[in-house]
């Protein structure tokens, strides 16, 4: 059995994976790359979770770029942590950059973490068998910030600055415009199983939407790029709201995920 179990979620073909082509010159060798076509994504990230044949399972999306290094750094930290959020960097000096991706980091030092993203992050397997796996009536749209929520309410979530990916955040505005609004659209599903009513969801969606702060950023260029995806993310939250009425009695059951296990438990 390897080391680590990559699971990369993707309609390419494997020769054309960036992601396997920056792993193939890791110095560190002892792991598989378990490739996934299902749709939605997390269904072939589940798949991905049953066919590995290590317990210390390691998530990218295609187009990671991992840095010298990481394969062996995340089979260290997955021998006593339960789950890990690595430092994503999206590789352009653009407005991007400078503006909308100061969730990926955390800083320069290891701390423990409330959420993870699926272009870097690492979970044990006995971590899915305590909380299930990826929610596949999600599809792409917050899935990992509701799988991060289960993790994290019995589980440390490990954010640690060595583990390194470049991953492009979004080629242009418009690009970026459409993801915001594909991304919202989950989020009154999200929210429902959040436990938050019909009223407070669109209480929370006007809010949004009205608040003048959400439409101005320090520079002209980066103004634009945040009122766009403000308007793009209210008009997916209200698609998102008004497809799906009975939200809060269909909230989705998560599978389970269970192999037997030949590793030791992570530390809680």
């Amino acid at each position: 059995m390897v080391s680590v179990s990559v699971v990369i979620a993707t309609l390419k073909p494997r020769d054309e994976i960036e992601a396997i082509q920056c792993l193939e010159q890791q110095a560190f060798d002892d792991f598989e790359v378990i490739v996934c076509d299902e749709s939605p994504v997390t269904r072939a990230r589940n798949e991905g979770i049953r066919r590995a044949s290590s317990d210390k399972i390691v998530f990218l999306d295609d187009d990671s770029r991992v840095r010298p290094g990481y394969l062996r750094k995340a089979n260290e930290v997955l021998e006593t942590e339960a789950a890990y959020a690595g430092r994503t960097v999206h590789p352009a000096d653009d407005v991007f950059a400078r503006h909308f991706t100061g969730h990926y980091d955390w800083g320069d030092d290891a701390c423990y973490v409330r959420h993870f993203w699926g272009c870097n992050m690492g979970v044990h397997r006995d971590v899915f068998r305590t909380v299930g796996g990826w929610d596949e009536q999600m599809g792409w749209g917050h899935e990992e910030k509701e799988l991060a929520r289960r993790v994290s309410s019995k589980f440390d979530i490990l954010y640690d600055p060595e583990l390194i990916v470049d991953h492009p955040y979004a080629s242009s505005i418009t690009e970026y415009w459409r993801k915001q609004y594909k991304l919202e659209t989950k989020s009154p599903y999200y929210w429902s199983k959040c436990n938050i009513s019909r009223a407070d969801q669109l209480k929370n969606i006007s809010c949004e939407a009205f608040d003048p702060l959400n439409y101005i950023r320090i520079t002209p260029t980066a103004t634009v790029v945040e009122a766009g995806s403000t308007v793009a993310k209210t008009a997916g939250r209200l698609r998102g709201f008004l497809s799906h009425p009975q939200q809060e009695a269909d909230r989705g059951e998560v599978p389970e995920i269970d192999r037997p296990s030949q590793s030791a438990d992570p530390s809680e």
